[in-house]
């Protein structure tokens, strides 16, 4: 009897060891399910059958129609490059296996910065491909998969090649749409704790994308996706991008290869930042102020001369420091502002930096009252866009409207 049992534990321990038992089933399975998994194996027992790989994931072990999470410390086959190239392939790509696939690309990068190694063993195109669709996933709010995907984006970003800036335009996109527009519907979303975690989240990943390319353009076009949202109705939204342009800037600035732009697009860029010195938001005023004072020390080192003004900077420092065809691009792009819908505050922005440049900014503020000031500008722009009595040098940014 002894010798039986002793001889039926053996041949289960075997049987075990080879992945042909199933692991205890909970309770929320059912006896169908369990049985349905014990019918499989003994469909599938012969001599000629090849032994299955020991677990790397939930889906190698879990019975049909259910996914079981394994246990920690279990034993994988293969190492983490190679589940990440399984994944790539279509073998673990489902839905629970995501945030497992964000780690081991994560620990891979780990693994071989600690080595000193400048390239990763899998395509990082397609690894960023997969990143870009987890954040699509998430849509309106940035969530924990999100988060590790902004985490994990930031690691490979810090081996070679760069990705394409296809790629990382439209990462860059959602990411900011995630977290900087945050859930709609308030400006004081519930979870300050995990939107702040977002937040830095989005300001790290973002700074590895640009450590990896810190070309001047790759700055002016971030820069010029986060300036779309300090002109959003919300204030938290736009608190949050006047702060992220601060912190892209200042680490732009601190870069060694780091080079400003020297065509158009700084004065265009130079406009969506300073519009903000006509928010209704005093805090989101002076952040915007900060800006641009960070913006104007970048100017004035790269030019080769040296700050002498104390405190934070308004608009009209810039104004001799500007080339033609900047000046050019920040009057098209003022009177952009001028003409757009949405925010009053910012055809009023607008209106100020078109007059500023031209040096006539005083005529909009002739008037003590603050209402006062407002009619003005009201009048003045009506003025503007029938094309009478304006300055000659706005002439012919105006549209031709017959009488």
């Amino acid at each position: 009897m002894y010798g039986g049992s002793r001889r039926m534990f053996q041949r289960l321990r075997a049987i075990f060891s080879r992945g042909r038992v199933a692991p205890l089933a909970l309770k929320s399975l059912g006896r169908q399910e369990a049985a349905g998994w014990s019918a499989s194996l003994k469909a599938t027992d012969s001599p000629q059958e090849q032994r299955p790989p020991l677990a790397t994931s939930e889906c190698d072990v879990a019975p049909p129609g259910r996914q079981l999470r394994p246990l920690p410390g279990s034993p994988t086959r293969g190492t983490p490059a190679d589940f990440v190239e399984r994944y790539l392939s279509g073998i673990h790509k489902v839905r629970k296996q995501r945030i497992n696939f964000l780690r081991a690309v994560s620990g891979v990068c780990k693994a071989r910065k600690a080595k000193g190694l400048t390239t990763l063993p899998f395509d990082k195109e397609a690894v960023g491909e997969e990143i870009k669709a987890i954040m699509e996933e998430d849509f309106f709010c940035a969530g924990p998969l999100s988060l590790q995907a902004m985490n994990t984006l930031g690691d490979i970003s810090r081996f070679q090649p760069p990705l394409s800036k296809g790629l990382r335009t439209a990462i860059a996109g959602w990411a900011l749409q995630l977290v900087v527009n945050g859930t709609p519907g308030g400006d004081s979303p519930p979870g300050q704790g995990a939107c702040e975690a977002a937040e830095e989240g989005l300001r790290k990943m973002l700074q590895e994308l640009l450590r990896e390319d810190p070309s001047a353009s790759h700055l002016v076009g971030l820069l010029e996706r986060v300036a779309y949202w300090m002109q959003s109705g919300r204030v938290a939204v736009r608190a949050r991008a006047v702060s992220l342009g601060s912190s892209l800037l200042c680490f732009a600035s601190g870069l060694p290869s780091f080079q400003m732009p020297d065509d158009a697009a700084l004065g265009h860029l130079l406009v969506q930042l300073a519009v903000s010195l006509a928010d209704p938001e005093a805090g989101i005023r002076a952040q915007a102020r900060e800006t641009l004072g960070q913006l104007y020390r970048m100017l004035l080192c790269h030019q080769g001369r040296e700050r002498t003004e104390r405190g934070t900077c308004g608009f009209q420092m810039f104004r001799e420091h500007l080339t033609p065809e900047q000046t050019q691009a920040f009057l098209e792009a003022a009177w952009d502002h001028v003409l757009r819908l949405g925010q009053e505050w910012v055809r009023e922005g607008g209106l100020f930096l078109l007059y500023s440049l031209l040096g006539r900014a005083q005529e909009l503020l002739e008037e003590e009252e603050e209402d006062d000031v407002k009619q003005n500008l009201s009048a003045l722009l009506y003025q503007l866009w029938r094309g009478r009595e304006v300055p000659p040098e706005v002439q012919a940014l105006l549209p031709k409207t017959d009488e």
